[in-house]
């Protein structure tokens, strides 16, 4: 290792004195801790605007639970009112398949075999019919929950990459992306 000299004032020096004490770490250490650290951030020092990582986090934070808010709002409580008034139409129509079949059986009584075969037809279309509906039913709910397993998914994966980004720039990146998505909104 070959050792070169820096220039720095004397208030950067003191500056540098305090940091490396408090961070245990001689001065050439920290020197290279610092160079690593903007180079794993992808954090431009020069920058005046560069604010503390754990104040970024909590905008990067707010800014998450809004677009969190933003998903549940414009598709799982819409996703769920239409399950619901689904579910809803289904047993009406189970309902009215159920009555209708009890009124064929009624009707049984007193028809001859042609007749009461169409009526056992029918009354095997009805359980299809019944089958098919809960089914769309089954699919509907399976849909959702895909959706809120997705979304869970996306969040985790968020979180993980929020608590590496110390080490790979993620950090800057995601804030030029709400810059540049707020420019873009404008």
């Amino acid at each position: 290792m070959t050792k070169k000299s820096i220039l720095i004032s004397p208030l950067h020096h003191k500056e540098l004195k305090k940091l490396s004490e408090s961070n245990r770490l001689s001065y050439y250490k920290l020197v290279e801790e610092m160079i690593m650290y903007f180079k794993k951030t992808g954090i431009d020092p020069t920058d005046s605007k560069n604010e503390s990582p754990s104040k970024g986090l909590k905008e990067l934070d707010k800014r998450l639970v809004s677009f969190l808010k933003v998903q549940e709002r414009d598709i799982l409580k819409p996703m769920r009112q239409d399950i619901y008034e689904n579910s809803k139409d289904q047993k009406q129509q189970i309902e009215n398949v159920y009555t209708n079949l009890i009124e064929a059986l009624n009707s049984l009584n007193g028809f001859g075999n042609n007749r009461r075969d169409r009526i056992i037809e029918e009354i095997a279309n009805q359980e299809i019919s019944i089958k098919k509906i809960e089914e769309q039913q089954l699919n509907l709910k399976s849909d959702l929950l895909r959706e809120i397993i997705k979304q869970e998914k996306a969040i985790i994966e968020i979180y993980n990459l929020i608590q590496a980004q110390n080490e790979s720039g993620f950090f800057n990146r995601i804030k030029n992306i709400f810059k540049n998505a707020d420019k873009q909104t404008s």
